[in-house]
């Protein structure tokens, strides 16, 4: 399960991912891919860190989430690991098992109360849990990596390039950082995340406020997200503050005047990471973003959006550059909401292309087909019934996607 290609649309540098104080960071390999390279991360907090995170909303779950939801209680952590290769999912008694002993495998090794330790799983479902080769690799304790970026290439999966990010900025007067890694390429559609992301923040604040803002946060990136409609049974997302910065420099509550701005800058590097898995889908060869506006209510617009983004019909026409905007019209009709089709305005770019409830008959289709050459693509619907406003970020489906979920265990 090894490509030798990389996402046209990755960035064409990747970001400069800076530690964060009081985290250690291992990387190491327990050979749980044909070729030798790093599939486990290892978070260790020099002192107890506050954590949130919100989880998958699939009924069948990997034991790392049953683990981690018990562990979630009192709110605190002093390590997360990550393996990359397996998900840990069906598996039974041996994959319960095998976290109890990888716990306390970390809990010895690592000075760790084993309720402090949370870890997450991602790969292949159903295969048993590789915990000799897993144990066996952390065996032998090493010294910390200080490139935060392995720790981004050690959880790929069928990701084609890491993914990370580091905002920097002044809270008080004070310099502090956001630094996050992500990985997702396949499986994507989000009912809560999507894929594994883990963002480490210095500001203390209460941990039921870090709770909230991950929620809201989440909500307004990676759960805007789809490659293939796909929810996976381990997506989690996990923020942790590491209390660094002085009791002078907290959010207190969610009145502090400096929420805001903290905030955004949360925001941002979710928006980022969550932007780079699409980027990085399965196969894809163009970035779309789907709005729908003027709509009776946000629900009714996200119905809508995510109609048009996890349409295969939609998705191969944009592939194929072909301006078949009639995909987009069964899209929505399909959501069985109340359409007036006179007031229906749909939008590739800047060129309309419908109106008064029919095809725009002076468009130059020759200008649509260049435009759906571009890499970066927005369609625009506007239903024409109210003021809400939903988006999402898609990509296309190519012959790639085939190829690589055709042999993934291969």
């Amino acid at each position: 399960m090894t490509y030798k290609y990389k996402s046209p649309l990755a960035p064409k540098k990747i970001s400069n991912i800076k530690a964060i104080a009081g985290v250690d960071l291992y990387t190491f390999s327990a050979g749980l891919y044909n070729k030798h390279r790093s599939d486990i991360a290892l978070f260790i907090f020099k002192e107890p860190g506050s954590i949130a995170e919100v989880f998958t909303k699939s009924s069948i779950k990997s034991h790392t989430l049953n683990w981690n939801k018990k562990n979630l209680k009192s709110r605190i952590v002093k390590a997360i690991f990550i393996n990359a290769g397996n998900a840990n999912t069906f598996t039974g008694h041996q994959g319960a098992k095998s976290i109890t002993d990888l716990a306390k495998k970390i809990s010895t090794q690592y000075d760790v109360p084993v309720n402090k330790f949370f870890l997450c799983s991602t790969g292949v479902i159903g295969e048993p849990y590789p915990i000799k080769k897993i144990l066996s690799a952390i065996e032998k304790k090493r010294c910390p990596n200080k490139d935060w970026l392995n720790s981004a290439k050690a959880i790929m999966t069928t990701d084609t390039f890491p993914k990370g990010v580091t905002r920097s900025f002044r809270f008080n007067g004070v310099k502090s950082h956001i630094t996050g890694i992500s990985k997702g390429s396949g499986m994507i559609e989000p009912n809560m995340a999507t894929m594994l992301g883990f963002v480490f923040v210095e500001i203390d604040m209460p941990k039921t406020l870090l709770q909230r803002l991950l929620t809201q946060v989440t909500n307004d990136t990676f759960n805007k997200i789809t490659v293939d409609g796909d929810e996976s049974t381990n997506d989690t997302v996990i923020l942790v503050s590491t209390n660094r910065l002085s009791p002078d420099n907290a959010i207190k509550n969610l009145n502090d005047p400096q929420i805001r701005n903290f905030k955004n800058e949360l925001k941002y590097v979710f928006k980022y990471l969550a932007e780079l898995i699409v980027r990085d889908g399965e196969g894809a060869s163009k970035l779309i973003t789907v709005v729908v506006k003027n709509a009776r209510s946000e629900p009714q617009a996200k119905k809508i959006a995510r109609s048009i983004g996890n349409s295969q019909l939609f998705k191969t026409a944009i592939y194929g550059e072909d301006p078949n905007w009639g995909r987009i019209v069964m899209a929505i009709s399909k959501t069985y909401e109340a359409i007036d089709e006179k007031k229906l305005k749909i939008l590739f770019g800047n060129y309309k292309i419908t109106q008064s409830g029919l095809g725009n008959r002076k468009l130059n289709m020759k200008k649509i087909q260049n435009y759906l050459k571009k890499k970066e693509i927005k369609v625009v619907v506007d239903l024409g019934l109210g003021n809400k406003t939903y988006d999402i970020l898609t990509c296309d489906l190519s012959h790639k996607y085939i190829d690589i979920n055709a042999s993934y265990k291969s």
